[in-house]
């Protein structure tokens, strides 16, 4: 949205729970024994707990901070990460701010098949038919996810987002308030769509992406995201309520196995599980394939046989992706941690 190695970038996502900081670059599709490989080189890592607001304190706000006020120190937290990259020695300009899709507005369009400008204008006439919202007040952006044809009319399918402007520059001045240069503003649903649109290995094991439904949930400290790729494509996203943040102590990530924590996973499983009927019974025969899991909750003990078991499709967590490589120097990193970071490298 606005858009050392040229092609090294600094990944922050600021969670509700950590902070993430990745640091490393995209080099592009490559082919390799057949298959396509998304060439990505992780150099660094880190995360820090991002710090809550103890009051809001009106008088040091400026006109923007009372427009879009988040629920963390902005201060506090700059001042944290910016003497983490100078004890790392991290001197990358570029950075790119990933965003969860929380406050981020998404649907799903069929509109006639016209050029990208036209394509435009049509989105944001349609958003506000949807929607009780100002267009001019927000990002937007859209993919074309099918092409198809009604009656006579070629139409296209698309996967419609919108940001609040507001927030797009708040994060955009947060990134210039740490002395960096703001290089892209993304969505982990769009990452992702980039990162799974193809056939790879994931845990050692070839998946056929393009040929298969597969679902990608984001266990997050205060909410999960469900992503469906439909042969290679982004067909449905939803934000969930839930997260570890019931179940968990943020300060060690350590999870309570207490049956008063296990109701609470047993009930967003049951959303979940909602959502995938949903998903399901809009076409005859369609079905999920396969579960991968990833977020701060991919670490609660056999959370992926829970979720096998509450919905009953076979799941696994995420932890290789073939298409990655460490730097020599990076000395932690936890894919189902940054799999959003890492994602958010790619940049097409």
């Amino acid at each position: 949205m606005f858009s050392n190695n040229d092609k090294e970038r600094i990944v922050l996502e600021i969670g509700s729970g950590w902070t993430k900081v990745l640091v490393g670059t995209s080099n592009g599709k490559k082919k390799k024994n057949g298959l396509v490989r998304e060439s990505i080189q992780i150099k660094d890592t880190f995360h820090i707990e991002t710090p809550k607001l103890k009051s809001l304190d009106t008088t040091a706000q400026t006109e923007l901070d009372k427009q879009f006020s988040p629920d963390f120190d902005k201060f506090q937290l700059i001042q944290e990460l910016n003497e983490k990259l100078r004890q790392k020695r991290i001197k990358t300009e570029k950075v790119i701010l990933t965003l969860g899709d929380r406050s981020v507005i998404s649907r799903e369009m069929i509109l006639p098949k016209v050029d990208e400008v036209k394509m435009k204008g049509m989105v944001s006439y349609e958003l506000q038919e949807f929607l009780p919202i100002d267009p001019h007040q927000y990002l937007i952006d859209f993919k074309v996810v099918d092409q198809l044809k009604v009656g006579e009319i070629e139409k296209y399918k698309l996967i419609v987002a919108a940001l609040p402007k507001k927030e797009g520059q708040y994060y955009h001045e947060l990134v210039q308030e740490m002395g960096k240069e703001p290089f892209a503003l993304d969505i982990s649903s769009n990452g992702i769509s980039k990162l799974f649109d193809h056939s790879m290995k994931i845990n050692g094991k070839l998946r056929e992406v393009e040929s298969r439904t597969f679902a990608y949930i984001d266990i997050g400290y205060s909410s999960l995201k469900l992503h469906i790729i439909e042969n290679g494509v982004l067909k449905f996203t939803r934000s969930i309520d839930g997260g570890i943040q019931p179940v968990s102590n943020t300060s060690d990530v350590k999870f309570d196995t207490s049956e008063t924590s296990l109701e609470f996973v047993r009930k967003w499983i049951g959303s979940l599980e909602q959502m995938f009927k949903f998903y399901t019974s809009r076409e005859t025969n369609r079905k999920i394939d396969h579960i991968f899991i990833y977020g701060g909750g991919a670490l609660i003990p056999d959370i992926d046989k829970m979720i096998s078991e509450g919905i009953g499709v076979t799941s696994e967590i995420i932890n290789d992706i073939e298409s990655i490589d460490l730097h020599k120097d990076c000395s932690y990193f936890s894919l189902p941690i940054y799999l959003n970071s890492v994602a958010s490298l790619i940049r097409r």
